[in-house]
């Protein structure tokens, strides 16, 4: 990883967002039901499985993220952003460019469907949160305050390496949802 500004840090994870939001409403957001809910080839999660294991993630850290933002002190944002030991390790586990390694979800983080275009627009909507999540750690101090990971309260990591590995774990499973459409 390299080193960046925490400014430069918070614009890399921006522009991450807009990437995720650009792919998923004008791929997803309109795809027909039947397709959102067809299994996978491979016997894995459907489209809107994918879609429903995402909120999860952004149901449990985003509003933990906003907590510790909220609370977090002013920085010279122009200092250097230094990722965790933990941090980095749980990102690069999720990075689907570094492994491909295979994990269980967690029972919390199953996904279970009920409306797959709520669950698209949900996912929009939690996309955005993000980006007001971004907007407000802006001149925040993000290594100070940690956020607990869904692992365990015993298991933390810095508001910024949580907002980037939420959006590792989205990359991965969009493109997860994406080789879905392939298969067909």
């Amino acid at each position: 990883m390299q080193k960046l500004s925490q400014t430069d840090f918070i614009n890399q994870l921006e522009t991450e967002v807009e990437v995720q939001l650009k792919e998923v409403i004008g791929v997803f957001q309109n795809f027909p039901e039947d397709l959102l809910l067809q299994p996978a080839a491979d016997h894995g999660w459907s489209i809107a499985e994918c879609f429903a294991h995402l909120n999860t993630y952004a149901e449990y850290y985003l509003p933990r993220i906003e907590k510790v933002i909220d609370q977090a002190l002013p920085i010279d944002e122009s200092l250097v952003y230094k990722h965790s030991f933990l941090g980095r390790y749980f990102i690069n586990m999720m990075d689907p460019d570094r492994g491909k390694k295979k994990y269980k979800a967690t029972k919390r983080h199953r996904p279970i469907v009920d409306n797959p275009h709520a669950i698209v627009s949900k996912f929009i909507q939690y996309l955005e949160y993000m980006l007001v999540l971004l907007n407000k750690a802006r001149g925040k101090n993000l290594l100070r305050k940690s956020v607990t990971t869904s692992l365990s309260a015993w298991i933390k990591m810095n508001s910024g390496d949580a907002m980037l590995f939420v959006l590792i774990h989205n990359k991965r499973h969009l493109e997860q949802a994406k080789r879905n459409l392939l298969q067909r």
